[in-house]
Order: structure tokens, then sequence, then C-alpha cells
């Protein structure tokens, strides 16, 4: 038994150089462009949410937002979205990647811990000699 998978929308939330990207596909769908404007990105997209890999077949690479720079921007979720029609039933793949941001506890500082140590054994022991001197 064959099954007929069609692409049937894509959409594109801050992924990679593409803030924001919605494609309808049609029967016939051309996706053309100069050099850098994000064909490839679109690709690596959707082998991302099917494979997580890129259109290489690598599978570690950045998803994360770039901004002018192509630097990676922080604190932003990466979403891809698509309908698929597998055997005119539409499925919808959505995979969603978000950063956890984690404040490391404070250690103490070595140094203070020592002293604060030892003052407190020292009026410990202060305490306990004057008890026994006043009995």
């Amino acid at each position: 038994m064959s099954k007929t998978i069609v692409l049937k929308e894509l959409h594109l939330r801050s992924f990679k150089g593409i803030k924001e990207l919605d494609i309808n596909f049609d029967k016939i769908t051309n996706v053309y462009g100069d050099n850098a404007t994000g064909k490839t990105t679109i690709f690596d997209a959707f082998t991302w949410l099917l494979f997580n890999k890129d259109s290489q077949d690598i599978s570690k690479f950045d998803v994360q937002p770039l901004d002018e720079n192509n630097k990676v921007v922080h604190m932003v979720d990466t979403e891809v979205e698509a309908v698929l029609e597998i055997n005119g039933i539409n499925t919808v793949l959505r995979k969603l990647l978000k950063e956890k941001w984690v404040k490391p506890k404070e250690k103490l500082n070595q140094s203070f811990r020592v002293p604060l140590l030892l003052i407190i054994l020292m009026m410990y022991l202060r305490k306990r000699k004057s008890i026994r001197k006043n009995k």
C-alpha cells in the first residue's frame, strides 16, 4: 500500500536568518531568488523539522535566529511547522526550540566562609567559657 504525501504549508518563525515566513504550496511552487536570500534556509527548516538535520545532512548546525551581523539572537523561540497531506488527511508537524537559561547558584566565597566559621566557633567557646565562670 503506497502513501501519498504532499507538503501543503510551511511556517518558519525565527529560524536562522528568517524572522517569519509562511508558504502555502500549490500544485507547483517555485522557490527562487538571489544568492544568500534564504532558499536553502527554507529547505534546512523542512529537513530540521523532519530529520533534525540540515539540507547537507549535518545534525550540528545553528537554527537560532541571527541578527544583521550574523550573530545568534538569544531568548527567542525558533519554530518550524508544516502541514502535510498524507493520503488525503492533513497532518501538522511542529518543532519548537526554546532556550533554557538557568542562573547558576551563587557560591559562597571560600575566603569568607572560613573566617565566618571561626567567628561563630569563637563566639560559642566564649559563651561556653562565661557560663562555666558563672557556675
